[in-house]
């Protein structure tokens, strides 16, 4: 459970900076061949909603540490 959730939340970040090196590709080129027609900067709204995330990744934290203190405080047999 907890190494699923590890390997996804790493393939997640690397798509992420695929997607970011792949705009990167563009605007280059785009200053490289044609910088008259360069697009506008525009602002993400993405930071407006990775707060939330941010904050229910820590709560699958302390919930996960939860669970694994639990197990450990358990009477063995």
């Amino acid at each position: 459970m907890i190494l699923r959730g590890a390997a996804a939340q790493r393939r997640a970040e690397v798509e992420t900076a695929r997607a970011l090196n792949h705009q990167l590709a563009g605007l280059v080129a785009f200053a490289f061949h044609d910088p008259q027609h360069l697009p506008e900067f525009r602002p993400d709204d993405t930071a407006a909603t990775a707060a939330p995330a941010q904050g229910a990744r820590e709560v699958d934290h302390e919930r996960v540490r939860g669970a694994l203190i639990a197990m450990a405080l358990r009477p063995r047999p």
